[in-house]
């Protein structure tokens, strides 16, 4: 069975995270092959990366069709953002 229509934006905005941490050459991106701890999730994944030795890690999360990512880096955290926010961060 495939995503879940109800996650597919989170889906897409942790495809643009990923897209780039690559297209800035980060190094150990780490978190593809996650998958959700435990059914009670509608969407959880973790995704991070180092670029020039700075890790940025994005926690996107559904619970019960609500939908907030968690970014931090060397500099900044965030948390509670909604989809909107986060790619105006990336973009």
């Amino acid at each position: 069975m495939g995503i879940k229509k109800v996650v597919r934006p989170m889906n897409k905005a942790k495809n643009a995270f990923v897209k780039w941490l690559k297209d800035n050459n980060a190094d150990n991106i780490d978190g593809l092959k996650d998958q959700p701890s435990d059914n009670e999730w509608d969407y959880y994944m973790v995704i991070s990366g180092f670029i020039n030795n700075n890790l940025y890690s994005v926690s996107f999360m559904v619970w019960q069709g609500k939908e907030s990512i968690q970014y931090s880096d060397e500099e900044n955290q965030y948390d509670k953002m909604s989809i909107d926010e986060f790619m105006q961060l990336v973009n």
